[in-house]
């Protein structure tokens, strides 16, 4: 028997106490798990909820409500069941086991839903994107995911892949058949069509560069000579002590991260050791490592502590910060400067506001081009297309159509399953 055929089960739900647990329950033993389970005469209805006391070995287990998917009218396509118990740890210990008893196997991560991919009931990229909901984070990650799910990187590369078998079968027409009567001027539609598909993909691959800003982040790196406000501000926007505040310069040795999601994104802001010549060997690593930081930072806030804008010109992507605004009867008037406050607030809304100005100026699209994987495969689309030469021979054209249509399809076709697949996923969490 198929390793996809075996009966699986899972916590769905998060493990630890709470109010209802769901475990689910997919394979070919699902009937005899029911008739074991419910040794009842009320009927047990699919797709509907069904209330009972719980029975193994005439031993009651839990209240529970059960619901059975017949197949293929399921999430797997399988025969499937939803057991929606009480959160109890004891509780769900002692259903799995009885699971196991009866011939089921804990599921691999992201089983369940290989298993939907296995039987057609989902392609690979809504695969892809339901791993991306479950590890969404923000707003527009969330956004990008759903957008994806419901069809719309599906929607583009059909649409593509129909414009290409459109070319390729022009193209092949007057191949095979020269010598009869055909549409004039096809050759020039071809050319056309083909211009109006690179220009498509090249869209969509601009808007791409997006995807990874939402999908990983944007990293802001804080640096500047120690006790000029660094580590104050991270607190400040975290609302909680992540960084030790003091008078005494050097405190923060090593880089202190903490995310914040600004207008759906994700911000990564790194606090990092002081900008000085350093006293010891600790101190040394630590401003080691925010040289390194900096190199690696989307964008860099330079906190200040008097007027040495000009030691900084070998830093790049950055805005200048003069915090402890509260302290200081006159504001500087600096331009380039944003004067802030970590204790009252002053100005910092207005300093978030210019970090995520200055990262997305050039971002206003949400991309559909998603994950790496897309944007490699049509970027070779693009590469093919723009490698045709309308004076080379027909024939040669119509191989590189037909390479260009294969190397689009690789976007929602199924590789090996162990290895490829086993890449995508690894990000998916038990249960789903």
């Amino acid at each position: 028997m198929s390793k996809y055929n075996e009966t699986i089960y899972a916590l769905s739900s998060p493990s630890g106490k709470s109010a209802i647990a769901i475990i689910r329950v997919s394979g070919n033993n699902i009937l005899k798990i029911i008739k074991i389970f419910f040794p009842t005469k009320k009927k047990i209805i699919p797709n509907k909820t069904n209330l009972f006391l719980l029975k193994y070995k005439k031993k009651p287990i839990d209240q529970i409500v059960l619901i059975y998917f017949k197949k293929p009218q399921s999430y797997t396509g399988q025969e499937m069941l939803e057991i929606n118990c009480h959160g109890s740890p004891a509780v769900i210990k002692k259903i799995s086991l009885i699971l196991e008893g009866l011939g089921a196997r804990q599921a691999e991560p992201g089983e369940f839903t290989k298993r939907a991919l296995l039987n057609n009931k989902i392609d690979l990229v809504k695969t892809e994107s339901i791993a991306d909901l479950i590890n969404s984070e923000t707003e527009r990650q969330r956004s990008l995911a759903v957008k994806n799910l419901t069809g719309e990187l599906t929607s583009f590369t059909k649409n593509i892949n129909e414009k290409l078998r459109l070319v390729l079968a022009n193209t092949e027409a007057i191949i095979d058949f020269s010598d009869e009567d055909l549409p004039k001027n096809i050759l020039r539609s071809i050319k056309e069509q083909n211009k109006n598909i690179i220009k498509q993909i090249k869209n969509e691959l601009v808007k791409s560069e997006l995807s990874k800003p939402i999908r990983e982040g944007f990293n802001v790196s804080i640096i500047g000579r120690p006790n000029t406000g660094k580590s104050s501000f991270v607190n400040y926007i975290s609302k909680k002590n992540v960084s030790i505040v003091t008078n005494l310069p050097g405190t923060t040795t090593d880089a202190i991260t903490s995310a914040l999601e600004i207008d759906g994104y994700k911000f990564t802001f790194i606090d990092t050791a002081g900008i000085r010549r350093h006293k010891n060997k600790i101190e040394e690593l630590g401003i080691k490592k925010t040289n390194e930081v900096i190199l690696s930072s989307d964008l860099n806030l330079i906190f200040l502590e008097k007027n040495e804008l000009k030691k900084y010109k070998y830093i790049q992507n950055k805005i200048f910060v003069r915090s402890k605004a509260d302290k200081k009867r006159k504001k500087t008037k600096e331009k380039e400067v944003f004067n802030i406050s970590s204790v009252s607030g002053f100005g910092v809304h207005l300093l978030l506001k210019k970090i995520k100005d200055n990262l997305l100026k050039n971002n206003k699209n949400e991309p559909i081009l998603s994950r790496e994987r897309h944007i490699f495969i049509m970027k070779k689309v693009l590469k093919t297309l723009g490698s045709i030469d309308f004076s080379e021979n027909l024939d040669i054209i119509a191989y590189k159509y037909r390479f260009a249509l294969n190397q689009s399809l690789e976007i929602n076709q199924k590789f090996d399953i162990e290895d490829i697949l086993g890449i995508i996923f690894k990000d998916f969490c038990i249960g789903k």
